[in-house]
């Protein structure tokens, strides 16, 4: 299958994952896994995920064989950025149950985590610093597949046991949109089948969307 929202040097990439000597239960999330089901944004990172601890330092081994390989942070458990052949790749040790269970992607021979985890660690993205490629990856998932705001936050609840004054923080944040208008010129969606750039008339419908879903 042909992913218009990844590009070929990603998709090269993606296609090699599987041989990697990751952690069990690796998976994708993310915006290229949110790309993957949905085509709807352009999206060149690689970002993965595992409940179990790891070390890092064979895992870069391995890659730098067949991979140009540049470490931007390490640490000497569960954290890796990268560059792998100038991809922004990074593995993290992730503590939080999955929602749903993984869903397996045939084209690329990975998993993905469900559209409900996604959404869940969107929205708490958002809360944390709110950069407008969230906005519309999360408007997106909502849209397709029908989240409410209940359900966001039942989501939210599942996955990271948050207590009541972060679900009200989180609201807020759905609705601040300041920091995320610096964002705009990176984004680049994909409509019919062609790349577009993110307008400032796209992103009032972004905003409008959110401030329907929180405030009413």
């Amino acid at each position: 299958m042909l992913y218009e929202a990844v590009p070929p040097s990603v998709a090269a990439l993606l296609r090699d994952i599987h041989h990697w000597p990751l952690p069990l239960h690796t998976y994708l999330a993310g915006g290229t896994a949110i790309a993957l089901y949905l085509d709807h944004r352009v999206s060149i990172d690689i970002d993965l995920f595992t409940e179990e601890a790891f070390y890092p330092g064979p895992v870069v081994s391995f890659i730098g064989q067949n991979h140009a390989i540049e470490v931007i942070n390490v640490s000497e458990r569960d954290t890796l950025n990268a560059l792998v052949d100038s991809i922004k790749f990074s593995l993290f040790h992730y503590p939080y149950p999955l929602i749903k269970p993984m869903i397996a992607n045939d084209a690329y021979n990975i998993y993905l985590a469900s559209p409900e985890d996604i959404a869940a660690m969107k929205v708490v993205a958002i809360a944390q610093r709110g950069i407008a490629k969230d906005f519309v990856d999360l408007k997106a998932l909502i849209s397709t597949y029908g989240i409410s705001l209940d359900d966001l936050m039942e989501m939210v609840q599942k996955k990271y046991r948050v207590s009541e004054e972060y679900r009200y923080q989180i609201k807020r944040s759905l609705v601040y949109f300041d920091d995320a208008v610096n964002n705009l010129v990176e984004i680049t969606m994909i409509e019919n089948g062609e790349r577009v750039r993110l307008n400032q008339k796209e992103w009032g419908r972004v905003e409008d969307f959110f401030k329907k879903l929180v405030l009413g």
